[in-house]
């Protein structure tokens, strides 16, 4: 029996949609920003709780499959990063906000 292997498909800005619902959105969420930066005494938090939530958002917007790693990868597109507001977000600061917000 042969070994499926797992192709990663890099997503492309082609591919994304439903950034116009975004503008509305952002005004919404924009209280949420300082949410968790109590507990972050280094001061150093790139990735706030109104940018994990629009990142989830899009994810649920495209279905961009079933991974936190899909997040990740969308968060790098200069596209992303604009119409949302949210840096490139690492896979490491994605599974960490799950848990801190």
């Amino acid at each position: 029996m042969p070994l499926i292997s797992k192709i990663r498909h890099e997503i492309k800005e082609s591919e994304l949609h439903g950034f116009k619902y975004f503008k509305a959105i952002s005004g919404m969420l924009d209280s949420l920003h300082k949410a968790g930066c109590q507990r972050d005494r280094a001061v150093n938090r790139k990735l706030h709780m109104d940018q994990y939530i629009s990142l989830l958002l899009l994810y649920r917007y495209n279905l961009i499959r079933t991974s936190l790693r899909a997040v990740q990868q969308a968060s790098e597109l200069k596209k992303v990063q604009r119409k949302l507001g949210c840096p490139c977000a690492s896979l490491g600061s994605l599974s960490e906000a799950a848990t801190f917000f």
